[in-house]
């Protein structure tokens, strides 16, 4: 499970209905547990995972009063759907070497995966990302519908083979793909269908609300309702957190299609009007307000005819264990199972409500906050509307409490048994389902699946995820196809799976499950990496890490398109790199820092490389770090050769730390700065002022921009040699840089000293200082810099990512919330931004352009990985020239020394007029060039196609009594007459050492 991060809200909306979209908090587990991990993990993992999300949101300055209003999402809500949709600028011709065929889309972004995930290491398939809900068809077996937490509704019309094929229903302009909590059918009208959003699981990471969706086309068109009403958060509680809203549940009266009813975080909702307008919230007790007022959270909900009378029970369950972000999660004093008959309008009176608790444990609903009752689901048997299951999780163990049966409508219970070794988080994975046609026949989703045929007496468990089973674990979801109770679709943390005989099977090993997920990309994604000359390269290839899913790595054959990718990690994935030269080394890592390398390709055994740290490190959950990838290659100082490939590797804490060599061993890490932080973000006896993001510079290696939580910027001077580093504070005292949550940093492409800042939170937390994408310019070592704010007519929501275009400095991009976001002209005074409309309109949470500059990728949340080949220039023809310089071992006085100098031309368009040259060093006189070109320097070349290159060798006399520089500096540098946008690689430099004491010295070569 690991509960997520994202808010992804709707924007294009009417005044009346605009709403913001989805905010993600989550607690995390990791379903995959490598490298010593434990089940057991993520259960008491420290509360950095819930409250960097807060702090994210309504940080401001001062970690005690974090604040959001939704009337902020309303207005950026507004604003955003100003903002024009279109194609970035550039020629959209990609000249390509000429034994490629690979060809990807121009005007919009295309998806690489993971479609789906392979090798997870649990089930017998394949997976995607978690599933909430499922709903099939009455009408037509082949039919059905899941709802991704975080990827929207899909849709399935050849349901249920291993060839199933899935496509999402909910890309539409006027909201985001979101978290999909419920799924519901009008019983009356099987063409109209109810999405509730947002994610009730109590995750402190989850998904928030952004309205309820409607189709009545069966699921291919959907329209947002109540937006204005269903928001991603509430305010504060009385720790100081915001809280985020969800729809847990949604029922459509079986007598009446206009009654539509919603049970949510804050209690149930009434519509009268098929979902246009809503009362609410509406209390099922009298516990709601008052000096000891109790939760509301409606986590069970179901609409019974009985006689043509519709009866509502309702479901409180709060999970009874506070979280840091929910710290009033303890108050559930009003969990139980309630009833009412339907209302015709209004809420119903809290004393229209009964409370069902005769059989429950003594106190059940009587407003006491308790440590056993927690969540609480409920299951209807369709066959017989009198008989219900009600299941309470325990709050103490987190398992399950018991589980109850009436047969009389709800007057009495009696507790039936329950499955043995359920796990340890019922508040999250918990569900029930009662067979179409026989009302003793119980499925329970837990950690795994269970049945019962005899009404609860006894269980079967049809998964044992974690014992080899066929079925990933944390299960959600669960639906019968075509009313057989023997054909049953899961939903759970790995994506949709069916089994053939549910009713038959005697446990895990003879259950016929089969995955559903080839066809799903819905993984929820942090950061991640492609290979060098993306868009070019025959063998091209891509890696991220993942929430849930652990970490993943993928090669293509042929024009990278949608396709499976191999898990390589577990846990939660965070950032993966990918050294470009060599392409053997390929880095992930979970949380805290803890990063691992496999050095023979993507799918090598990964090998820990975290650094030792010293007590008292502030290592983040999602601790970042960066591997320089665009030097010229052989270059002093570029950290980059062709021998070894890139080897420069930083990582932040609240400092820097960096090595040389790749980060293996992992005593090769050192400490470069101090604390880079304002080390003042404090969160009850928790210090979260570290390092968000940390990037080298893109043109120089001994530069990096670090980004902090509590709203620093610090240029970091000096990486790669020996020794510290120096940082230089560029925040300014948050003068014009706002003092929220820096999410991101990067440098202009061709100027390491002008830089660029993505901001989180909202503007309204620091009035004074507005912006979420703001640039600086510094003079040398930054001894003096100016902000300036570059948002123009942004949205005002976190800005995630910021990276700009090599190739056009001028062009930038910014992932954010609803999407990822360019301007042609960050040179304006007030930048135009407009949205990439070849993206759907996720949280893109991280971008990253390949060593080559050929290619822009973005990792989203829940919808996978994108990659869009860059436009080389505004216009006309472009080339990119690049020098290299190969040296001698050595050189000896009285001998000649020669090195050979290659120009490529790495750009689109054939470069003109190329005039290559090599000073010769002082004391050392030319002795003559050979290969491809035999006269003195310069040397001219009237052509270099896409592609090609030339290779000149130098010979030079070093004279007998040489007394000159040790080492003797070698250099070269190119032109041409046809435009190169990377003008950075076209020289290079090379030392050679100067042996003095040779007794080869002189009479083995002539000199002049």
């Amino acid at each position: 499970m690991s509960k997520r991060v994202a808010w992804l809200a709707t924007a294009g909306m009417t005044v009346a209905s605009a709403a913001a979209g989805i905010w993600n908090y989550h607690d995390s587990h990791e379903p995959t547990f490598r490298h010593g991990e434990a089940e057991e993990a993520g259960q008491g993992r420290p509360p950095v995972d819930g409250d960097y999300w807060a702090i994210r949101l309504g940080y401001g300055g001062d970690p005690h009063n974090l604040r959001f209003e939704p009337a902020w999402l309303l207005d950026a809500a507004k604003q955003d759907r100003r903002i024009a949709s279109a194609v970035p600028s550039g020629r959209k011709t990609y000249q390509l070497s000429a034994d490629t065929a690979l060809a990807l889309d121009p005007n919009a972004f295309t998806l690489l995966g993971p479609k789906p995930l392979v090798g997870e290491g649990y089930g017998s398939g394949n997976n995607a990302g978690r599933t909430n809900v499922i709903l099939t068809d009455p009408d037509n077996p082949a039919v059905a519908w899941l709802g991704s937490d975080g990827g929207g509704v899909w849709k399935t019309t050849n349901c249920c083979a291993s060839n199933t094929t899935w496509t999402v229903k909910t890309d539409f302009p006027e909201i985001a793909s979101m978290a999909i909590g419920d799924l519901t059918m009008d019983p009356g009208n099987h063409n109209v269908l109810y999405a509730g959003t947002g994610d009730l699981r109590y995750g402190s990471m989850s998904f928030g609300a952004a309205g309820v969706l409607k189709s009545t086309d069966r699921g291919e068109t959907w329209q947002l309702l109540g937006a204005s009403v269903f928001n991603p958060l509430y305010g504060p509680s009385a720790g100081g957190f915001p809280q985020y809203q969800a729809i847990g549940k949604v029922v459509v009266d079986p007598n009446n299609s206009n009654n539509v009813v919603v049970g949510t975080k804050t209690g149930v909702y009434f519509s009268y009007d098929a979902g246009s307008n809503w009362t609410g919230p509406c209390y099922t007790s009298a516990f709601a307000s008052g000096p000891s007022a109790q939760r509301q959270d409606t986590t069970g909900l179901l609409a019974v005819n009985r006689s043509g009378t519709t009866y509502l029970y309702a479901g409180i369950g709060t999970r009874g264990l506070p979280t840091p972000v929910q710290p009033d999660l303890g108050k559930n004093g009003a969990n139980g199972v309630y009833r009412t008959t339907m209302p015709s309008s209004g809420c119903p009176a809290n004393t229209a409500w009964t409370l069902l608790a005769n059989g429950f444990p003594a106190g059940t609903g009587n407003g006491v906050a308790n440590t056993s009752r927690g969540r609480l689901e409920l299951a209807v048997a369709p066959s017989d509307p009198l008989t219900l299951y009600a299941m309470f999780s325990n709050v103490a163990t987190k398992g399950i409490l018991g589980i109850w049966k009436t047969t009389n409508g709800g007057d009495a219970w009696t507790q039936i048994g329950a499955p043995s070794n359920p796990g340890t988080q019922m508040w999250y994975d918990a569900g029930l389902t009662v067979s179409p046609t026989d009302p003793a026949v119980l499925f329970v989703s837990t950690v795994d699946l269970f049945r019962s045929t005899d009404g609860g007496s006894s269980y079967v468990n049809l998964t044992d995820a974690y014992s080899g089973g066929p079925v990933h674990p944390d299960n959600h979801a669960r639906t019968f196809i075509g009313g057989d109770a023997n054909k049953l679709l899961n939903g759970n943390d790995g994506g949709i799976y069916y089994v053939s005989n549910a009713l038959t099977a005697t446990g895990s090993a003879n259950a016929n499950w089969i995955a559903l997920n080839d066809s799903l990309s819905t993984i929820e994604m942090y950061h991640g990496d492609i290979t060098a000359n993306f868009a070019t390269s025959t063998s091209a290839g891509a890696a991220a890490g993942f929430q849930d899913n652990g970490s993943a790595a993928v090669m293509f054959s042929g024009t990278p398109t949608a396709s499976a990718w191999t898990s390589t990690n577990g846990g939660d994935g965070i950032v993966s790199r990918i050294e470009p030269v060599k392409g053997q080394w390929w880095y992930s890592s979970i949380y805290y820092a803890d990063i691992y390398v496999s050095t023979t390709g993507a799918f090598g055994n990964p090998v820990g490389i975290k650094p030792s740290f010293p007590s008292g490190e502030r290592a983040s959950f999602f601790t970042p770090f960066d591997l320089y990838r665009y030097g010229a290659l052989d270059a002093v100082g570029s950290g980059c050769t062709t021998a070894v490939g890139c080897t420069h590797i930083v990582l932040g804490t609240q400092r820097v730390w960096e090595s040389i060599v790749g980060g293996l061993p992992s005593s090769s890490w050192t400490s470069k700065t101090g604390d880079l932080t304002k080390n003042n973000l404090i969160v009850g006896s928790d210090n979260r002022s570290y390092i968000n993001q940390i990037h080298y510079s893109v043109s120089d290696p001994t530069i990096a921009m670090a980004a902090t939580n509590d709203g620093n910027v610090q240029y970091v001077f000096g990486l790669g040699g020996a020794g510290a580093a120096t940082a230089v504070n560029v925040t300014g005292t948050n003068a014009v840089l706002p003092n929220r949550p820096i999410m991101d940093v990067a440098t202009d492409p061709l100027n390491p000293l002008v830089g660029y800042a993505a901001v989180g939170g909202f503007t309204a937390n620091t009035s004074a200082t507005p912006g979420h994408l703001l640039q600086v310019t510094c003079t040398a070592q930054c001894a003096s810099y100016v902000w300036v704010d570059k948002s123009g007519n942004l949205p005002d929501i976190p800005a995630n990512a910021v990276i700009v275009n090599p190739h056009i400095p001028q062009q930038v991009f910014v992932g954010m919330d609803w999407g990822l976001y360019y301007t042609d002209d960050i040179t304006a005074a007030t930048p135009v931004w407009q949205r990439f409309e070849g993206l759907p309109h996720v949280m893109v949470w991280s971008l990253s352009i390949d060593r080559g500059f050929t290619t822009l990728a973005a990792f989203t949340r829940s919808r996978g990985a994108w990659a869009w080949p860059l436009p080389p220039s505004t216009g006309g023809a472009s080339a990119d020239l690049a020098v290299t310089i190969a040296p001698p071992a050595m050189a000896e006085p009285g001998t000649r020394m020669n090195y050979s100098i290659t120009v490529t031309n790495n750009g689109p368009s054939a470069a003109a007029n190329v005039q290559l040259s090599s000073a010769t060093p002082a004391g050392l006189t030319f002795a003559g060039n050979s290969g491809g070109c035999t006269t003195a320097f310069p040397c001219a070349f009237s052509s270099l196609a896409s592609g090609a290159s030339q290779t000149v060798t130098t010979s030079l006399c070093v004279p007998r009594g040489y007394s000159g520089a040790n080492p003797i500096a070698l250099a070269a540098s190119a032109t041409s007459a046809t435009t190169d946008p990377v003008p950075a690689n076209n020289n290079a430099s090379a030392n050679v050492g100067v042996i003095v004491d040779s007794i080869f010295v002189d009479g083995f070569e002539s000199c002049p």
